[in-house]
């Protein structure tokens, strides 16, 4: 039954051409510039005098940075959320120094190339160190996230002297055993972690002269974190371990050598047993994680791990690109990936290479027809298959 159209008029077709779609906006398009509204409304809201507002614009311009990889869009308010965060930081309450601080690597995370980091280092470490050596704030989640942030901001910029990635490590171990016992453990991990990253940018010579010289946690003190109550502590502790052995022993071969029956021995232990007290999934991960560690401190086997996006594919085959995974993931979470296709920085730092142009598949195109076929004929086999089943089924009754 056909449909009463409407004809046409001259007008309409005159309208028609205008918004036609070579002249409109595509819908990505619009909807970019519709997100570059929303964060330049939510940078403004950054210096608003009512405190709620500002946490709520600080939220929103960690959304808007995470979601989409828009350096463009920052351009000439970049200065004016630096300032924003930096007042932030030096004046708001815990809950909006939080929420500043979560900004800063995702401002860096926004920059073209490494060059641009250094000034966001140099600009932002003062403060954060503040705040870090400030024993008063005890375990709390400002100073968590400062430890973090300050170990991303050095692995972002990458061009951070040696001398001052371990002095920003010593602060980071005096700070692991000035902490208030009771409540220390999680603050440990996170602590740990990062001074784990800050390991990854120094060279086999520096790290073994400062451990040496007591200067870094050596292998004995790490193993000593391995008897902790918390999870996290143990599975941070055995992956630093494995990173460590990594880096250094294709330098140094007698590197570890005294204190591996001793470690392999609680590694072994920790990958069988569990703490009871722990739920399930807690004893399931440390299994896992201490069966990689003790697979690779007897057979030299780094568990392996394939990242798919887009069209292409990251390969996670060392214990140092697995630390430099994660602290990314920490930040960006599930859209990690859209940086990992359009981010420069993200891809330089996981060695991924220039930016690959995605492969357009166009409606009703070879690949299309052929799914469609072999759709089709497999509909027809079902079909047929059915109909005989049927008949099998009849006979036998």
């Amino acid at each position: 039954m056909s449909r009463n159209r409407k004809k046409p008029s001259a007008g309409d077709s005159q309208s028609s051409q205008a918004a036609s779609p070579a002249d409109c906006p595509s819908e990505d398009e619009a909807g970019a510039a519709v997100c570059e509204q929303e964060l330049h409304k939510a940078i403004e809201n950054t210096s608003f005098r009512r405190q709620q507002t500002r946490v709520s614009a600080y939220r929103s311009v960690c959304e808007g940075l995470v979601q989409r990889y828009c350096p463009g869009s920052l351009a000439g308010r970049k200065m004016a959320l630096v300032e924003s965060v930096k007042r932030s930081l030096r004046k708001g309450n815990e809950e909006e120094r939080l929420w500043a601080v979560s900004v800063i690597p995702l401002l860096a995370l926004q920059s073209e190339t490494c060059a641009d980091v250094p000034e966001l280092v140099e600009t932002f470490k003062p403060v954060m160190m503040g705040i870090l050596t400030d024993d008063s704030l005890g375990n709390s989640n400002v100073r968590m996230k400062c430890c973090s942030v300050l170990g991303m901001l050095c692995f972002i910029g990458e061009d951070v002297r040696a001398d001052e990635i371990v002095s920003l490590m010593k602060i980071l171990q005096e700070t692991i055993n000035n902490v208030p016992v009771p409540v220390s453990d999680d603050f440990q991990a996170v602590v740990l972690r990062s001074w784990t990253l800050l390991l990854t940018l120094l060279s086999p010579s520096k790290i073994l002269e400062h451990v040496k010289s007591a200067n870094l946690l050596s292998p004995r003190d790490l193993m000593a974190m391995l008897d902790s109550n918390n999870l996290e502590v143990r599975t941070a502790s055995g992956e630093t371990i494995a990173l460590m052995h990594e880096l250094l022993c294709q330098y140094d071969s007698s590197f570890l050598q005294e204190d591996l029956p001793d470690l392999l021995n609680t590694v072994r232990n920790l990958s069988t047993d569990a703490y009871r007290f722990q739920g399930k999934r807690g004893r399931k991960l440390q299994r896992i994680t201490f069966r990689d560690v003790l697979l690779y401190l007897q057979e030299g086997v780094v568990p392996e791990m394939r990242i798919k996006f887009g069209d292409e594919t990251l390969l996670l085959n060392s214990w140092m690109m697995h630390r430099r995974y994660d602290c990314l993931k920490d930040v960006l979470g599930m859209a990690l990936n859209v940086h990992l296709e359009e981010n420069a920085l993200v891809r330089d730092l996981l060695k991924l290479g220039p930016k690959v142009e995605r492969i357009v598949r166009r409606p009703g195109g070879r690949i299309e027809k052929e799914f469609r076929h072999s759709f089709d004929a497999s509909k027809e086999c079902s079909i047929t298959r059915g109909k005989e089943r049927d008949k099998r089924l009849f006979h036998l009754e």
